[in-house]
């Protein structure tokens, strides 16, 4: 006779069994079938001009060759660059930090200088703490004034990364190992104090094109199904769909909470026993003058004047933030338009000026931003 609490237990370690063979094992990305919210009733963001609490332009440092990151001999010295990552510096840190960390480990030195930091540079400066290096950072400037403060955050790993005709099999190769490591380092960081959260992503299609930012021709040259980190949109049925738009998808995506970001990797840099010094770079020569062996530049569109690369120009984006509202849930684009509900303010964004060195905000890209999250919101069902 079998003993019902007998079936019990032995359904409990089938399952148990199972989630060790294939739940350990499987790829934990998400999927849109998988991560379901609730689909009525989204709350409404507050649009007006008296809503908004700061504006700021950054620069990507964008290369058209994609970041560089490899050696270089200058004098005694070697230079580990680690730059020009675009507007994926963010997506793409942990795994770049780890690829500059395995050409320090080629010197055989324990001491190392790091220029820079922004985002990447901290990520890089964390990344051989871990291994065991005495690491130093040396910046001009710190958190708020770096342009990694300026930034969208939020998971783009090719956004404006390559120029796609320059796309070879061995950078193919280097995106793939560096956006596996920045992912797999970031699902980590969930529940830490919401430095890294998921949320759903609706995207309005009402017609009109948008300019491309190579990256949807990238996702096709560098994303292949066994290594796909940009979880599927669905198209939503009319009774899923918040909105009275015909034509919207939905999918989670990850996101990045800027300044509690930042200001963890700076703490926890330092409760390692890392310092940072202030310094500006000009020339080559002042990066030779640094009493280190090695160092690694991850100083962005500074390398252009410091390392004389031709190939880095920036591509600014404006933003600007209204009053955060913190029952808002989701982020959403349309006509190139997108706002993003961060603690530090809801974020609008959208826009991308090639070659552009100006960092004043612009009243006309601020009110379109604000037209266009107006227009979604009158037509977001109530």
């Amino acid at each position: 006779m079998n003993h019902p609490r007998r079936g019990f237990i032995k359904s409990l370690a089938m399952a148990t069994v199972g989630t060790s063979l294939f739940g350990a094992c499987a790829p934990s990305y998400p999927n849109s079938s998988a991560y379901v919210s609730n689909p009525k009733k989204l709350p409404k963001v507050k649009v007006s001009k008296d809503r908004i609490i700061k504006e700021t332009v950054g620069l990507r440092p964008f290369r058209q060759g994609g970041p560089r990151i490899e050696k270089q001999e200058l004098g005694s010295k070697t230079i580990v660059h680690n730059y020009g990552h675009g507007g994926s510096g963010w997506s793409l840190s942990w795994g770049t930090a780890l690829i500059a960390s395995e050409l320090v480990d080629e010197t055989k030195t324990t001491k190392v200088a790091v220029m820079g930091c922004g985002v990447v540079g901290l990520s890089t400066a964390r990344t051989l703490q871990k291994k065991g290096y005495e690491v130093t950072i040396f910046t001009k400037d710190s958190y708020p004034n770096i342009t990694s403060a300026m930034a969208t955050g939020t998971w783009s790993p090719t956004s404006r990364l390559v120029k796609p005709d320059r796309v070879t099999p061995e950078f193919a190769a280097m995106y793939q190992k560096a956006c596996t490591h920045s992912y797999k380092t970031f699902q980590r960081l969930l529940g830490l104090n919401h430095v890294v959260d998921w949320m759903d992503s609706y995207r309005i299609s009402n017609g009109e094109s948008r300019a491309s930012d190579y990256s949807s021709e990238l996702k096709d040259k560098l994303v292949t199904p066994e290594v796909d980190f940009y979880p599927k949109g669905e198209p939503l049925k009319r009774k899923e769909n918040p909105f009275k738009y015909s034509h919207v998808s939905k999918s989670p995506t990850t996101i990045f909470n800027i300044p509690s970001y930042l200001k963890m990797l700076q703490d926890d840099f330092l409760l390692a026993g890392g310092k940072i010094r202030i310094k500006t770079f000009q020339k080559p020569e002042d990066v030779d003058s640094l009493p280190f062996q090695c160092v690694v530049n991850c100083t962005g569109l500074g390398a252009q004047d410091i390392f004389g690369d031709e190939e880095l120009m920036p591509v600014s984006g404006q933003l600007c933030f209204l009053i955060p509202q913190p029952e808002l849930n989701y982020r959403a684009n349309m006509s190139g338009v997108y706002f993003i509900p961060r603690r530090d303010g809801i974020m609008l964004g959208g826009n991308g000026i090639d070659g552009n060195w100006e960092t004043t905000p612009d009243p006309e890209v601020r009110d379109k931003y604000l037209t266009a999250l107006e227009e979604m919101m009158k037509n977001l069902k109530g």
